[in-house]
């Protein structure tokens, strides 16, 4: 590719390079897909190369089958099956066979102005990061389709009153709370958890403490720094993670900073003192010695192994 970095794409940019479409609709910071044939012409175009995505994405595969690289893992998604990822998820469309999928792009801002959780929706998507691709029930499947055919139809009337508007953020609203509901029925502890308040107070810090780690992980590795925001020490976080996630504060940070890593080396034409500088590292040999320490690999023989 010719980017120094990773494609990056906001869905303000995504709406400037395909304008509306049949099968598709734009909607106040939100893109629905609604059975979209997926084309060479058209997704691969853009997805032939790993490009990161600004906004919570969420494909349903109605017919065929789409392979699908998302953050160094490969995924076969066929029907029935819906595929998650949070905001930065880096995703490569390697190759589909007649797909139809419905699939829902939604900017942070968006899912504020619609009034939905967004550190339940974050905790149940990254929830599903080792899993992004789950096989939905006939039931399931037939609910959240059915709530977007009515956000499709409803907002093909392109109306502006207050009333309207209401309406479509609720229909936004129903589609996301079933689409969580079918992803907690698939996360055994969450629901032995639920139950205990202690635990679910520790869920909401690990919620809050991946939010700022989204935000934060390429400039500050510091386990105090994120204590710091969450008005803990950094102890009494790291305890608290260690409970909660089997992860220590530490051990989640460099899962971010050593899976970013990776991508640039692997997807980028950045060289690796610039991945290094990117990183927020104060010189590449530092880096080096990091990504071995983390890997087992230096960046070099990272870079260069099939």
């Amino acid at each position: 590719m010719e980017e120094k970095e990773i494609l990056s794409v906001s869905l303000a940019s995504l709406m400037k390079m395909h304008p509306p479409q049949q099968g598709v609709l734009y909607y106040d910071g939100c893109i629905l897909g609604h059975r979209y044939e997926v084309k060479s012409e058209t997704v691969m175009n853009l997805f032939r190369f790993p490009t990161r995505i600004n906004a919570f994405g969420t494909v349903l595969c109605s017919k065929g089958s789409l392979v699908v690289n998302s953050n160094l893992s490969q995924r076969v998604i066929g029907p029935k099956m819906i595929f998650l990822c949070t905001p930065g998820s880096i995703v490569q469309v390697k190759s589909h066979e007649d797909a139809e999928v419905y699939f829902i792009l939604c900017e942070e801002d968006f899912i504020n102005r619609v009034q939905i959780d967004q550190k339940q929706l974050i905790h149940l998507f990254m929830a599903t990061r080792e899993t992004p691709s789950l096989k939905l029930n006939d039931s399931e499947w037939e609910e959240i389709i059915h709530s977007i055919n009515e956000i499709f139809s409803e907002g093909h009337k392109q109306l502006t009153d207050v009333i309207s508007t209401g309406i479509m953020y609720s229909l936004f609203r129903l589609t996301c709370y079933r689409i969580c509901r079918a992803i907690e029925a698939r996360i055994d502890k969450l629901a032995q958890d639920s139950s205990n308040a202690h635990v679910n107070r520790n869920t909401a810090y690990f919620n809050t403490f991946l939010e700022e780690l989204s935000k934060h992980y390429m400039q500050e590795r510091s386990v105090g720094f994120y204590a710091e925001r969450l008005h803990l020490t950094p102890k009494y976080l790291t305890t608290l993670l260690r409970t909660t996630t089997g992860r220590t504060a530490s051990e989640w940070i460099d899962e971010y900073v050593v899976l970013e890593a990776k991508n640039l080396l692997k997807y980028s034409t950045m060289n690796i003192q610039e991945i290094a500088y990117y990183l927020n590292f104060p010189n590449q040999s530092f880096f080096g010695r990091y990504f071995k320490r983390h890997t087992g690999m230096s960046p070099t023989s990272y870079r260069t192994c099939k």
